[in-house]
Formats: C-alpha cells, sequence, structure tokens
C-alpha cells in the first residue's frame, strides 16, 4: 500500500535534491488557469442572424479590459507579477495561462481575474442586449502529473523528419526549442492532464455572479494572503459529483462571488465563509484524495508548506528525463550503426 504524501513542508534533510542539468522545460512549475465562458451564446447564435457584433466585441474587450486591470493593479502593488498570458479560444470560451511563483502572486492574479469581470460586467447599462460571462479558475502542476505538449506548424520537411522519429524525442527537442525561444513561430504550445480535465468540468458550475475554483486553490489562497491586496471571499456550498473527477467522489464547491449585490439577490443556498475551516475542510480533501489532487509547489516561495516540490514528483519528472536520454541515445546508437 503506497504512503500517503505529507501536506506539511518536510525537514530541509529529508528534501530530494533535483539535478541542475535537467531541462528547463522539465523543472516543476505550477499554473494558474483562467476561464471566461460567455452565458447562452448557443441560443444567441442560433436565434438570430446578426450575433458576430457581440462575440467579436467579447473577445476584444474582456482581452483590453483584463489586461488594464493588470497593469492597474500592478502600478499599485510592489513586487513583480505576470500577466495573464492568453492561451487560446475555445468557442465562446477565452482561456489565460500564468505561472505562479508565491502566494502574493496567486493572489494578486485572483484580484485582477475579478476586478475584469465586474468590469466587463458594468460595459453595458441595464436592460441592454448583452451576454453575461461566467469564469472558472484552476491551478496545475506541470510537467507531471500534467504535461505540455508541443506542435510544429507549417508542415514541410520539418515535419515530415518528425514523423519518422520516436514521438517521445520529437516532444523533448520541440520543448527546448520552445524554453529556448518561446517566441519562436514555428512552435506552439498546448496543455493537457487531470487538472486541465478537472478544470473543465468544473466550468458547468459556473455561474455570473459565482468564479467557480478547484479544491486545491482555495486551499492554496487560503493559507496566506497577498501583499497589500484585499482578502478574497471565498465561500464553500456543499459537494457535487463530476464525472470522472475524483474516481466520481463528491467534489466540493467552493468559489467567490464575483458582484456582491448581485450574489446577495441571486444565492440563497447557506455557504461556509470561515477561510480556516474551508483550508481545513481542503486539506482533509486532499488527505482522503492525495491521487488526484494538484500537489503544490511554488518556485518562489522561500519557506512555508509550498517552497519544496514533493519527493514523488521530483522521481517522476526525473524518470521521465532518464527515458528521453535513453531513446536519443539509442536513436543515435542505431543511426551510428545503420552509417557503418
Amino acid at each position: 500500500m503506497n504512503s500517503q504524501p505529507s501536506l506539511s513542508a518536510p525537514a530541509s534533510s529529508d528534501r530530494s535534491d533535483f539535478p541542475d542539468d535537467c531541462p528547463d522545460g522539465l523543472k516543476p512549475r505550477l499554473r494558474l488557469f483562467f476561464s471566461v465562458d460567455l452565458v447562452g451564446a448557443t441560443h444567441y447564435k442560433q436565434s438570430r442572424n446578426r450575433w458576430r457584433p457581440e462575440l467579436l466585441s467579447f473577445y476584444r474587450d474582456f482581452d483590453f479590459i483584463l489586461q488594464t486591470e493588470y497593469r492597474a493593479f500592478a502600478a499599485t502593488h510592489s513586487g513583480r507579477l505576470s500577466s495573464p498570458e492568453f492561451w487560446k479560444s475555445n468557442g465562446d470560451e477565452l482561456l489565460y495561462a500564468c505561472d505562479l511563483l508565491c502566494l502574493s502572486h496567486a493572489h494578486g492574479l485572483m484580484q485582477v481575474w475579478l476586478q475584469a469581470l465586474n468590469h466587463y460586467q458594468t460595459l453595458h447599462s441595464p436592460g441592454a442586449e448583452h451576454l453575461a460571462v461566467k469564469s472558472t479558475a484552476w491551478i496545475g502542476l506541470f510537467p507531471v502529473p500534467n504535461a505540455e505538449v508541443f506542435f510544429r506548424r507549417g508542415g514541410g520537411r520539418a515535419l515530415d523528419h518528425d514523423l519518422a522519429r520516436d514521438a517521445l524525442v520529437v516532444q523533448s527537442e520541440l520543448r527546448d526549442e520552445w524554453y529556448a525561444n518561446a517566441a519562436n513561430p514555428t512552435i506552439t504550445r498546448d496543455f493537457i492532464g487531470p487538472s486541465l480535465a478537472t478544470g473543465f468540468r468544473l466550468t458547468g458550475l459556473a455561474t455570473p455572479t459565482r468564479l467557480e475554483l478547484t479544491e486545491d486553490q482555495p486551499y492554496l489562497l487560503a493559507s496566506g494572503k497577498g501583499t497589500g491586496a484585499a482578502p478574497l471571499n471565498l465561500r464553500l456550498s456543499g459537494k457535487q459529483r463530476l464525472k470522472g473527477v475524483m474516481d466520481d467522489q463528491p467534489y466540493p464547491v467552493i468559489w467567490i462571488p464575483v458582484d456582491r449585490d448581485e450574489w446577495m439577490c441571486a444565492e440563497l443556498e447557506p455557504v461556509v465563509t470561515d477561510r480556516e475551516l474551508i483550508r481545513s475542510f481542503c486539506k482533509t480533501v486532499f488527505e482522503l484524495n492525495y491521487a488526484s489532487v494538484t500537489p503544490l509547489f511554488l518556485e518562489g516561495e522561500r519557506q512555508g508548506a509550498f517552497d519544496w516540490a514533493p519527493p514523488y514528483i521530483l522521481k517522476r519528472i526525473v524518470r521521465h528525463w532518464h527515458e528521453e536520454v535513453r531513446n536519443r541515445d539509442a536513436i543515435a546508437m542505431s543511426g551510428a550503426i545503420s552509417a557503418g
């Protein structure tokens, strides 16, 4: 029977070392993901001929508002805060991603996102025909248990060459090219993994007044507060099954009010608001479902529970790297024999 990983930080002498020569793209990183989606867009598009202006305005306006709120927050708060980076669109949904380095970074990005959601909702006067938005946020650790995948654009000889070689080796080479130059227009990056699947499942629970969170994120957010940022108003309102998530066990429904006035009018269900109680609840969920939740690691933290990557995660990364090296060596040896 496998032992259960501890949520508390181990002593320095018990921490696993990570190889200095490991590729940059395999170093552990915790990422925050945001989804914002138009509510009722399918009916809106099927019930009228002129639907493009509303969607195009959403694509343009929300991103502009998000970057404006980010600059305003960054200008008034100390410390470096990376901007949410546009990941991709998925129909009527916009997706953003950003690396998390420390607890204050996590709090700051959540504040920026909430301000953007509120700002977008106020663009149109009451009663005007306008689609509202709903939103979800989640976190994921890379390169395991989640993964980056890379694609070569354009085809041609390079793609033909890739198709004839080992897929793991091709991915490792594309990854190294990306991390050497993320602006390379010939390579694009995507994200896959269990944390992404959970986040997308959770979007079905979101409403215009509730920013839904995966259970690992409230545990992180309730473990500290951002420098100079107002505390986040976490809410816990029971559990609900999400298909395929946590072996179909009831999943915690945890969220943040987007517009407090609207939320007070729209939500009547009982909620838990005590941060310590929510954190304890999330910790219990972690301990009972440790194989299904995101391990937490913040590269920029210098002390506390999140300044180390769990040893079992580091071992999986190193095994993955060694497999890459073995495959490359085997291909090189085979090429040498063929040439001889």
